[in-house]
């Protein structure tokens, strides 16, 4: 009984060696241990295929972009939005729309449309019935139909409609399982292309370009802008205004249900995020950060590079104050005289001359190449070209496929947006020309700009909250661990009064004297 007490005593003692450890590494690395604790992946360092730094992008969105757009997007000319809602999936058969009341949006009654605006439909109209040849050329650049020079095939004008996407944010709407599942698969499966595949003519292309790589760069350029899109509509999702915690748990997955739970009782806002479902689908996942990075980059681009056309672009409403706060607005988010002090202006340039498109459908000019090389490289451009703008063209008219109203209306204006910067990047200085810019790609471009910018925003937020999470939990592992120490030292102090208590029951029932007992 002694022996078996002595090693009870040891154990104890250990325990609390280790426990008084444990207490000391956690205060002298606090840091290591809560990114250890932490769900979401560390984003530091060069965003892939960009020459700028993920702290560079968020200072400069941070501190520049993400407030100017936010701006911008208040402003009448870029609130509203052309759209046809009602087109037919030409892809499979699609019953009905969702039934729920967050996925229906409210349609802008022509009273509180611009003005000049009416008039253009108007004028529209009357020259698609009379085909009047005076009208022809100054209507045809606001043309909202598809065309050569258009990317995306919007639909007749006839079936369209103004929505004001100040009233209608993109948000969480309930809009998920199979349906939703069938439309990624579509664009990912279908449509997207393959980032390993490589044809016998593009090994040409590869191996005489100056960053050599295994896989085709403008095949990668594709799947991370369209990985990157639903990246920042997963951001946005989770964002959005939860009333109710049992929905945050709800959305969560099996495995993250507890991380829900733990993030709304955290939670100090008057509304609630979704922090499981970001990190599930996007803060977990290093390449989905990067490519929502990189989306966001190549769409600064393209609004930096059209600088002439949108500085002289016609922003009339109507209203000549807001009509001027415009024009004022957008020459600061495409150059000029940036705000801010010194390391903003310097962030907001690197984050702008971040992507180099002049790499992209360009032939490699290397003087080792034979001419049979280079015929076949600039073969495989053009087809690559081809082939790029029609599966972009594929994947706009999948969006006809969604059912719920809402998703159906950012889906389509964010397809939009980055077909128009690709159709800036991709086509400035070709032979077919920039060509002209309409309003509604205008308005697309800049809000899809200004959504990629919040979502940007959003993931610094996010890892705020995800260390404060850690911290959580840490706080709850060394709450536990300390009731397991006490629960120990009780035990054995319990054991200690058992095997006291037995001793003394033994004497008693023995009946020996205090003498014999020491003997």
């Amino acid at each position: 009984r002694a022996k078996k007490e002595a090693q009870r005593e040891e154990a104890t003692r250990r325990t609390m060696r280790r426990g008084v450890v444990l207490v000391a590494v956690a205060c002298a690395e606090k840091h290591a241990w809560t990114r250890l604790a932490c769900e979401m992946e560390e984003t530091s360092g060069p965003v892939s295929d960009c020459g700028c730094a993920f702290e560079e992008v968020d200072d400069a969105t941070a501190a520049y972009f993400g407030p100017l757009l936010r701006n911008v997007t208040q402003r009448t000319f870029f609130k509203y939005f052309k759209v046809a809602l009602d087109r037919p999936c030409p892809f499979w058969s699609t019953e009905g729309q969702c039934a729920r009341r967050e996925c229906a949006i409210d349609e802008c009654p022509s009273s509180e449309l611009p003005a000049p605006w009416l008039d253009e439909d108007e004028q529209r109209r009357a020259w698609a019935t009379e085909k009047s040849s005076e009208c022809t050329s100054w209507l045809q650049g606001w043309s909202e139909s598809g065309g050569e020079e258009v990317w995306i095939d919007q639909g007749e004008q006839d079936d369209m409609v103004y929505v004001d996407l100040t009233k209608n944010p993109e948000k969480f709407t309930g809009y998920d399982g199979e349906e939703a599942t069938r439309i990624w698969r579509a664009l990912y499966d279908e449509n997207c292309f393959t980032t390993d595949e490589i044809r016998p003519k593009e090994t040409f292309l590869n191996a005489y370009r100056v960053a050599k790589t295994s896989e085709c760069l403008e095949r990668r350029v594709f799947y991370r802008l369209i990985s990157g899109l639903q990246a920042s509509i997963s951001t946005h999702i989770a964002r959005s205004d939860f009333d109710d915690w049992r929905q945050i748990v709800r959305a969560a997955a099996k495995d993250r249900k507890f991380s829900a739970l733990l993030a709304v009782l955290l939670e100090d806002e008057q509304r609630l995020k979704n922090d499981a479902v970001f990190v599930a689908r996007v803060g977990a996942h290093a390449e989905r950060v990067h490519n929502l990075y990189f989306a966001y980059l190549f769409v600064l681009r393209a609004v930096s590079r059209a600088k002439d056309e949108l500085l002289a672009f016609d922003y009339d409403t109507g209203d000549p104050v807001d009509d001027q706060r415009t024009r004022d607005l957008v020459a600061a988010l495409v150059g000029g005289d940036r705000a801010g002090d010194d390391e903003t202006r310097r962030c907001a340039e690197r984050a702008v001359a971040a992507f180099d498109e002049s790499v992209l459908f360009k032939p490699p000019d290397d003087p080792r190449m034979t001419d049979l090389e280079r015929a076949l490289a600039r073969e495989s451009v053009e087809e690559l070209r081809a082939e790029f703008v029609a599966k972009y063209r594929n994947i706009s008219r999948i969006m006809d496929c969604v059912l719920c109203e809402r998703c159906r209306l950012w889906g389509k204006l964010q397809i939009l947006g980055i077909g128009t910067a690709l159709k800036i990047l991709l086509m400035d200085g070709d032979e077919a020309g920039l060509g002209v810019l309409q309003r509604n790609e205008v308005v697309a471009l800049v809000n899809t700009l200004a959504q990629l910018a919040k979502s940007v925003d959003s993931v610094r937020d996010w890892h705020r909250r995800d260390l404060k999470r850690a911290k959580a939990k840490l706080a709850l592992a060394a709450l536990a661990a300390l009731l397991a120490l006490l629960l120990a030292l009780a035990s054995a102090l319990l054991a200690r009064l058992l095997v006291r208590r037995a001793r003394a029951i033994c004497r008693c029932l023995l009946g020996l004297s205090p003498g014999k007992q020491e003997a």
